[in-house]
């Protein structure tokens, strides 16, 4: 396995392969590897320029490239790119929430509420612990 950064995606014709006609893609990486990937997916969506990303070089007359997936075992260790990836997406759906609870106030409020929401969701506000302690009061006196 190696990991690039991408530089050049460009399309590079079709094939009919025994699963039905392939899209081949020229796909250029900083490390100076240059090799083919081939998909049923006119759209390419695997390798995106100046992204960093894992594939599997196979070398020879007419090198190849491929996307290196993820093993499903894999989706429960945490790695620093996955959480940079929920920490954006928390970021995203907390703006989104403030902009929904207040959608009139300045911008300055909106980033103030953006946090709010954000903070509450890793568990980071001050006012957290006091949730808690209601839920687990809240909990206990449940009959069953």
């Amino acid at each position: 396995m190696k990991n690039s950064k991408v530089t050049s995606v460009q399309p590079n014709g079709t094939w009919e392969s025994k699963f039905g006609l392939m899209y081949k893609f020229e796909i250029s990486f900083e490390n100076g590897d240059v090799g083919e990937y081939s998909t049923k997916n006119k759209l390419q969506d695997k390798f995106y320029i100046g992204s960093e990303t894992d594939y599997e070089y196979i070398d020879g007359k007419f090198p190849k490239v491929k996307p290196v997936y993820m093993k499903p075992d894999s989706f429960n260790q945490s790695s620093p790119k996955q959480d940079d990836v929920q920490k954006l997406i928390v970021k995203q759906s907390s703006l989104k929430a403030a902009v929904d609870y207040d959608n009139k106030c300045s911008p300055e409020d909106v980033l103030k509420n953006a946090q709010m929401f954000y903070e509450w969701v890793w568990g980071l506000s001050p006012a957290q612990s006091k949730i808690n302690k209601v839920a687990e009061k809240f909990d206990s006196d449940l009959p069953f």
